[in-house]
């Protein structure tokens, strides 16, 4: 009883542990991207882009050159029509009790019409060896595809992101121009009642035009992010994407990436490399068996002349064979491309080992950076809330006259370089966790 029991157990838990691994996978093969219109232009890009469409149409060459391979196990057929006129014509002359004559043995005009079929019996594996291999070679086709759709999805992500920061840096400026105006119309009332001079009004418009001109830039680099969003993902997103802020960025819910993982399963370089080594060792193997011997079967039939007793009467002709054909020094030296073959593989591997210490040190550098900048955004958030507060203040006492119309600007530039520097910090950290999936290669279409 405390066997079966055991046995039970044993089951319950490896069952457990295999449902684990499944939802593992399926976690691990998600997309990090969780907000939905992004989730939606990305979709857009990777199927509308004029690249991929281009790339998706060279992938039917691999499937037209499988056709081809295919082939090679089907008959040939040809038709040969042949005149050849030859003299002398070969004779033997004897005598006959009618007196002399001569026999031919070919006549001057020879006509020949034949039909030959030829069949591949047995190649001893070659053509299913090239068959595998462009199987190969279209994974890594594919697998070439899929890079370049995940390259533009990390485009449109981070085209994106920089769209809803450039939006939040032009309310801010915005904002900033709209105080400003304000403490033109203090002022102006200030002048009428003597308590200001001119010079502090031109001060003021000064300040005013520079952020109006620094509103401008913004307003142009939004633009053009505009128009090259319109070109990867195919729509027209001005004014469809909501400024960015910590509350949007929390319902992306993108997350840093800690670990590089299974990144041999999730990188697209590296699924690149793995595959080309596939591609390699199909090289090195067709070339081991190029020498192999090639066994064809022939049929002919046709009409021709020359046939004794009558040589220029058209009759009936065929043939039947089977023939061997077995290569003894080829041209392309096998061995040697064997050799070269190896080289590449080894070359291939070395590439991988580069490539893990290239995650290893981006992705720890990226993590690094994103805790400065979390350090950053608390004291920043800090630095925002005594900034406003100040402006106030100063507001106030430049009302009362204890303070200057400069040291009132000086205020208001702290609120808007600490606004600015939160949203620029803010956005950085966004970047920080897109560039920790593209590090490892997550896929995020």
């Amino acid at each position: 009883m405390m066997k079966r029991t055991n046995i039970a157990s044993m089951k319950s838990l490896i069952k457990g542990a295999l449902l684990l691994l499944l939802v593992q996978s399926a976690v691990a093969q998600e997309s990090p991207i969780k907000d939905d219109q992004l989730k939606g232009l990305i979709q857009s890009a990777v199927t509308n882009y004029p690249r991929i469409k281009e790339l998706e149409e060279q992938l039917k060459a691999d499937d037209v050159k499988g056709e081809i391979i295919r082939s090679g196990y089907l008959p040939t057929v040809s038709a040969d029509i042949g005149y050849q006129f030859i003299a002398p014509s070969p004779k033997v002359a004897f005598e006959t009790p009618a007196g002399k004559t001569s026999l031919a043995f070919q006549p001057y005009n020879n006509y020949n019409g034949a039909v030959t079929v030829k069949q591949l019996i047995y190649d001893f594996g070659k053509t299913k060896m090239q068959l595998d291999r462009n199987e190969a070679q279209r994974a890594l086709n594919q697998e070439g595809v899929d890079n370049t759709r995940n390259a533009i999805a990390y485009q449109v992500a981070q085209i994106y992101y920089n769209i809803q920061f450039l939006q939040k840096s032009i309310q801010v400026q915005q904002d900033q121009i709209s105080s400003l105006k304000e403490n033109e119309r203090l002022i102006q009332a200030k002048i009428k009642n003597g308590d200001a001079l001119e010079y502090d009004l031109l001060t003021t418009q000064v300040r005013t035009a520079n952020a109006t001109n620094r509103l401008n830039d913004l307003q142009t680099q939004l633009e053009k992010q505009y128009v090259l969003m319109q070109w990867l993902a195919g729509v027209d997103t001005k004014g469809k994407i909501a400024a960015s802020g910590a509350e949007t960025y929390r319902e992306d819910a993108l997350y840093l990436v800690l670990e590089p993982g299974n990144w041999k399963t999730t990188n697209s370089d590296a699924k690149m490399i793995e595959k080309q080594i596939a591609v390699y060792e199909y090289d090195k193997k067709e070339a081991s068996i190029s020498s192999r011997p090639n066994i064809t079967g022939t049929a002919s039939g046709g009409v021709r002349n020359g046939i004794q007793p009558d040589i220029d009467q058209f009759r009936l002709n065929g043939l039947v064979g089977v023939g061997i054909a077995i290569p003894i020094l080829s041209s392309d030296r096998p061995k040697l491309r064997q050799k070269l073959t190896q080289v590449q593989i080894e070359s291939a591997k070395r590439s991988l080992q580069t490539l893990e210490s290239n995650i290893q040190k981006d992705l720890a550098t990226v993590q690094q950076d994103y805790k400065g900048i979390q350090e950053k955004l608390s004291n920043t958030n800090v630095l925002v809330t005594q900034a406003q507060r100040a402006y106030k203040l100063a507001q106030v006492r430049f009302k009362e006259g204890l303070i200057t119309n400069v040291e009132l600007l000086d205020a208001q530039t702290n609120v808007e370089n600490a606004n600015l520097q939160l949203v620029q910090l803010q956005y950085q950290a966004q970047l920080d966790k897109l560039e920790s999936h593209k590090v490892v290669g997550s896929k995020i279409f």
